[in-house]
């Protein structure tokens, strides 16, 4: 938040308009409070008017003004004397989710979320702060139908919708994130400290975005900074080992170009030995502390930011973001005698460069454009070495060993919008080019190519009550002839608290170059492509609806009720061609013959006074398939509650997910599911407490994660089976990270 001041004029007392930082729009009912100085004394409070004005006159001087607002950050400033400048306007900046959210995902131009055709959840900066999320996945790990798996090397998959990782698109600022490892975007290597809010659908978005988008869609959308100037510096310390610094700087020059520069390190130094003992001639024996179930960690990042705009209303920006992530695999002995000791080592290195470019504009008077241009480059090394663990000389071992990926993807995005009468439409293009260069891959150069546009339209008929939109998607891909992909969506408003939303889509993902082409052998893994695999197909229906039970001033109840039906057949996934075998590590990709489930979600989102919570529970019904499996059931629940003290000025947070039991499944070599046991049901809960300092340019956030400290799960009815992952000891069920305390400092100077 910030203050300016305006011009003075002729008037008793001071003035103070309180606007919306985002939004510029008037914050009614906000509280201003003045009290003397030194005992802090209280003078008067007052609040702003429907356009967020108010007059003051404080009695004595030196006082303090203090702005405060349901959903925002307050703002306090100290006054020595009377200023010179007697209209102030003081920008706030709101701090939990609003029902007045504009989203950006999947449209061409920004809407508000009550306006949107599809559902969204929005997670804000400040939720991602209050949570003390570092990356992505800590992020999501709470939120209603999406569940984090974790895998020791490849790190951090998505599950949505009841649908893998690889059904679900990642996207920053819109543009997709490639290097899937296992059908999965690693969300430990997308960092939140530059990080505005995260937007998701749940459901296909396939004609905006194509493959890859079934399950549905994370948006990071990434901050956009304005400000003169501004410095920040971060740091982040939890209990089980985890260091990170990080810092932002950004300059305005003149009105018209914007430049910001971020940059950090996250360290993470494993947690959880689980080495065994050697022996020597059956009598002595050593233990040396080096296998770890969650591997060490080291990541730099860095972010350069440009932005231009032009009087006109013309806006460009460019982002180039790089990450290096080095995950250590560290061996027990291999040798020990008298004369030394030997270990096998190996260094999982990656490095990701993704570099983005959007231009957007009018054309006339009610026509918009955009174009995005992206380039990903994403490289990932496997070294494999014999150490010595007397000279701590690491000497690698044979090529087979050795492992270099590359994947380079070119992205160009483009979309025209405009009305014609009371007809709104949208025609865009969509060009992905994947270069990949692998040893994992025969030949080691693979390419594919999609080439595809799309269009929208919608109508609003009954007097703008009920808005429908017909979409649909064609392409040509170098690899398969992919169909045309329709969709329909309804947005009925009969009044103004109640509103209905009804969609049909279908989607297709096409196989990628790893899922046809992959060979990855090593001591843990032995991975294998299908070049006969056939493309995934999908339909979806979605009926949903939102009724706003209560509204006076900033505090608000609303109700929603979704469903969803989705049928997935020929679905591609890895499956563990021996399974009889707990040791084997032989994995293919195959087509499943169909996964249809139903879902039914009920959420609660209302604010009271100074507590705002959000509440959900989603209840997924999977059908049987005859031959295959018996139909089970699954069911959630989360709560995201807030609460904002005035008077300490401190903001309580706490979030918590059950995940219900359910069945534990693994596919058989047909690529059919198989009943393996029951996993139980577990609960996961993070608190924390965050409090701002001198004028807000200090802020302190303490908490604790896995408050009940859940750290592994059972699987009844099956026989024990190991590791249940085709990578290292493997993203097993119940993999946690035991409870800890964290806390973040961060400065801000301006």
């Amino acid at each position: 938040m910030s203050l300016i001041a305006l011009p003075a004029f002729a008037q008793k007392g001071l003035r103070v308009t309180v606007l919306e930082q985002k939004t510029q729009q008037p914050v009614q009912l906000a509280t201003i409070s003045i009290y003397s100085l030194p005992n802090h004394t209280l003078q008067m409070t007052s609040y702003t008017d429907i356009n967020g004005i108010i007059v003051v006159s404080p009695q004595s001087y030196p006082c303090v003004i203090e702005v405060t607002a349901v959903g925002h950050e307050s703002y306090t400033r100290s006054f020595n004397a009377a200023p010179i400048n007697t209209q102030i306007m003081v920008l706030l900046q709101a701090n939990v989710s609003e029902l007045d959210e504009v989203v950006v995902t999947g449209v061409n131009q920004p809407v508000k979320m009550k306006n949107a055709l599809s559902n969204y959840r929005v997670i804000s900066r400040a939720e991602i702060q209050s949570r003390g999320a570092v990356t992505l996945d800590q992020a999501l790990k709470t939120q209603l139908n999406i569940n984090i798996s974790k895998d020791d090397i490849l790190g951090s998959g998505i599950q949505m919708q009841g649908m893998s990782g690889n059904k679900v698109k990642i996207l920053i600022d819109g543009m997709p994130v490639n290097g899937r490892e296992g059908g999965n975007i690693n969300l430990g290597q997308i960092n939140m400290n530059n990080v505005e809010r995260i937007e998701i659908v749940q459901g296909p978005m396939s004609v905006v975005y194509g493959t890859d988008a079934l399950g549905g869609v994370v948006n990071i959308i990434t901050r956009k900074e304005k400000k003169p100037f501004e410095i920040q510096l971060g740091t982040f310390y939890e209990t089980l080992g985890n260091y990170n610094v990080d810092g932002m700087i950004t300059y305005k020059l003149k009105k018209h170009h914007q430049f910001t520069l971020n940059a950090g390190r996250n360290y993470f130094e494993g947690y959880k030995n689980v080495d065994t003992f050697v022996d020597y001639n059956s009598r002595d024996s050593i233990k040396t502390n080096r296998i770890y179930q969650f591997k060490p960690n080291e990541q730099y990042f860095g972010n350069f930011a440009y932005s231009y705009t032009s009087d006109s209303n013309f806006h460009l920006n460019f982002n180039s973001d790089f990450l290096k992530e080095t995950v250590q695999n560290r061996g027990g002995l291999t040798l020990w005698t008298p004369k030394g000791a030997e270990t096998n080592d190996e260094y999982y290195t990656t490095y990701r460069s993704q570099n983005r470019l959007a231009m957007d504009g009018k054309l006339s008077k009610t026509g918009h454009w955009q174009n995005q241009m992206a380039f990903n480059h994403y490289l990932h090394k496997r070294k494999s070495v014999t150490k010595n663990m007397v000279t701590l000389q690491e000497t690698p071992q044979d090529v087979s060993k050795q492992d270099t990926s590359r994947f380079n993807d070119v992205t160009l995005r483009g979309a025209y919008n405009n009305k014609l009468n009371i007809v709104s439409y949208t025609a865009g293009y969509d060009i992905n080019m994947q270069f990949a260069n692998s040893n994992k891959l025969p030949g080691t150069n693979k390419t594919i190519q999609d080439y595809a546009i799309y269009a929208n339209v919608s109508v609003p008929v009954f007097k703008d009550k009920l808005t429908a939109q017909v979409g649909a998607r064609g392409a040509y891909n170098t690899s398969y002839n992919p169909p045309i992909t329709p969709s329909v969506n309804i947005l009925y408003t009969p009044t103004s608290k109640l509103q209905f939303r009804a969609s049909f889509t279908e989607g297709y993902r096409a196989p990628a170059l790893k899922e046809m082409y992959l060979s990855f052998v090593d001591a843990n893994h032995n991975l294998k492509g299908n070049p006969d695999l056939k493309a995934e197909k999908s339909t979806n229906f979605q009926l949903s609806g939102s009724y706003q039970a209560w509204e006076e001033g900033r505090n608000y109840l609303q109700f929603i009720v979704t469903g969803y039906y989705n049928n997935v057949y020929n679905g591609i996934v890895l499956v563990n061609i021996r399974p009889e075998d707990s040791t084997s590590r032989d994995y293919q990709y195959r087509n499943f013959d169909r996964v249809e489930n139903a879902i039914g979600n009920l959420q609660a989102d209302g604010q009271l006074n100074q507590f705002h919570y959000q509440l959900g529970y989603s209840y997924t019904h999977t059908f049987g398939q005859p031959g295959a499996y018996s139909a089970y059931s699954a069911s959630e629940a989360t709560a995201t509650l807030q609460y904002a003290f005035r008077k300490p000025a401190l903001n309580l947070n706490l979030l918590y997910k059950y995940t219900g039991p359910q069945p534990y499944i693994i596919p058989d070599i047909t690529g059919e599911p198989l009943f393996k046991g029951n996993l139980k049901g577990y609960q996961i809960c993070d608190g924390s407490v965050e409090k701002k300092f001198f004028n807000n340019h200090l802020q302190l956030i303490a908490g604790v994660k896995n408050i009940f400290n859940v750290k592994s799960l059972t699987i009844t009815g099956a026989p024990s089976t190991g590791s249940t992952s085709a990578h290292g000891t493997g993203s097993t069920p119940g993999n946690f990270l035991p409870r800890s305390v964290f806390a973040s400092l961060r400065l801000t100077i301006n």
